[in-house]
């Protein structure tokens, strides 16, 4: 058998002896580093982008309350303050006195009168007994109510209402504060401003 010999053409043998390792192509590396860079920078944007989103969501939740208990005492709260608006709304006048805590319902065992805002609550315009709602006032009877109220500047009056309850050996708290305008007060018949 005889070998062939083949003899390439003299152009590519020209070609190939032109090619200095700067001429020579040279395959791009992939840039690990730099897609690296760019997908934690598309990261921070997104999530910056995301964040009013899950804001939303956040505020959109009811907040949770940590025991029933705590959970009435918001109720009652919330009751008071919208008294004191609704009795606002029929005298413009009026503003609720500073209170002790006072409790919600009226029990042989309280020597202190029944919070002002809660005479009326029953069906038959009295403070809840023992007699008249029993599961009610078994419900209601470890809280107490408290008003504080202060003048602020600007023709401004606050209301801060206290409902009050043992838990676990513990005094806990729950308050709704409320700032109301007041009017101004006439000397000799004239606003003061």
């Amino acid at each position: 058998m005889k070998k062939i010999r083949v003899k390439a053409p003299v152009r590519d043998i020209i070609v190939c002896m032109k090619m200095s390792p700067k001429n020579r192509p040279v395959r791009s590396q992939p840039r690990c580093g730099t897609s690296l860079m760019e997908l934690l920078l598309a990261l921070a944007v997104l999530s910056a982008a995301m964040y009013p989103v899950v804001f939303i969501f956040r505020i959109g939740n009811p907040p949770k309350q940590t025991n029933q208990q705590e959970y009435t005492a918001t109720l009652l709260a919330h009751h008071v303050i919208e008294t004191i608006v609704a009795r606002r709304a029929i005298n413009p006048s009026y503003l609720p006195a500073m209170s002790d805590p006072e409790p919600v319902v009226e029990s042989a065992e309280h020597v202190e009168p029944v919070s002002q805002y809660f005479r009326s609550i029953s069906s038959d315009d009295s403070s809840i007994t023992e007699t008249n709602d029993p599961q009610l006032f078994w419900t209601l009877k470890p809280y107490k109510c408290q008003i504080d109220t202060y003048y602020l500047d600007g023709n401004l009056f606050k209301a801060i209402v206290y409902i009050t309850y043992q838990r676990e050996g513990r005094t806990m708290k729950v308050f709704f504060e409320r700032l109301l305008p007041q009017k101004a007060l006439e000397v000799n018949g004239e606003g003061e401003e």
